[in-house]
């Protein structure tokens, strides 16, 4: 089954400021701090990049895993929007295996720490990642802005890019070139 997914970033100065603002704004914790390891498959000719699309294998610290199909949506929100379709999978690696042996390959790395929160309807995923710390908000369009407000943002700090364009941007900015988001030491 799909779902439309409507959400925007917002970077925060470190964890505990925007962990200060969703329990300030009154967001309850539905899921503790967690790593994720995400690997991006694609054919070997970009295909689905090359349309907007993403097929993605989420491993999580507690043993869970994921896989997820997202293509765009053209919209006229300032949010990102996507189908999505996902479902549980384990073990998460071998069901990577399983996208290699049909013909998928690697194309992007990536890993964060991730705190999950409800509020007024909204899921904010706190993401703590290698280039800093980002708030996830996904809700219904007309709730985004109203809770972003209640976070202390405005429309104009919303990030509608994915992680992987947000850091290879912040490479670049630095003078490096694009590599996989994962932390150092893992």
């Amino acid at each position: 089954m799909s779902a439309l997914e409507i959400e925007v970033k917002i970077r925060f100065a470190d964890a505990g400021a925007a962990r200060s603002a969703i329990t300030a704004a009154g967001g309850i914790e539905t899921r503790g701090r967690h790593f994720e390891d995400n690997r991006v498959y694609d054919t070997p000719g970009s295909d689905l990049r090359d349309r907007g699309a993403l097929l993605r294998v989420r491993e999580t610290s507690d043993g869970g895993g994921v896989v997820t199909f997202k293509e765009k949506v053209e919209s006229d929100l300032r949010a990102k929007v996507r189908r999505e379709y996902e479902a549980e999978v384990r073990p998460a690696a071998t069901f990577g295996e399983i996208l290699q042996k049909a013909g998928f390959v690697p194309t992007y790395h990536y890993q964060k720490y991730r705190t999950v929160f409800r509020l007024d309807g909204a899921v904010i995923d706190l993401d703590e990642t290698p280039m800093g710390c980002f708030v996830e908000i996904e809700a219904a369009a007309s709730l985004i802005e109203s809770v972003a407000k209640r976070l202390g943002a405005r429309a104009e700090e919303f990030i509608v890019d994915d992680y992987r364009t947000i850091y290879h941007a912040w490479l670049a900015d630095r003078g490096r070139p694009p590599s996989d988001m994962v932390f150092q030491d893992t």
